[in-house]
């Protein structure tokens, strides 16, 4: 009777096995994906131009610092960073004193 020293005979069915869990994951991470692909859209399009009409309307000091803000979350957008932009285009509204206007879609899923 021989004794087998290694389990290199199980291997490829194990790796069948982590292979095929991999591709699961893959594919799940992959399917909730686009779930983020509409908040992108409003923070770097819809909420820029209300912040940019804020500080058009601004008068003074609030308005020089508001069209800074809303310069650098341009920057942001165009970096890839939509959340850091998102507020920085909120507190330019924050100090023009301006409410922001959400769209039908994002109060619906709240």
């Amino acid at each position: 009777m021989s004794y087998q020293l290694s389990s290199f005979r199980y291997f490829p069915s194990a790796f069948a096995v982590v292979a095929a869990s991999a591709l699961a994951f893959g594919g799940l991470l992959a399917s909730t994906s686009p779930a983020y692909a509409g908040e992108s859209d409003y923070r770097c399009a819809g909420l820029v131009e209300q912040a940019r009409a804020a500080a058009d309307g601004a008068e003074g000091s609030k308005q020089q610092s508001a069209k800074r803000y809303v310069a650098t979350g341009v920057k942001l957008c165009e970096a890839g960073n939509e959340r850091a932009a998102a507020k920085q285009f909120r507190t330019a509204l924050k100090i023009t004193g301006v409410a922001e206007v959400e769209p039908d879609a994002r109060m619906a899923s709240r």
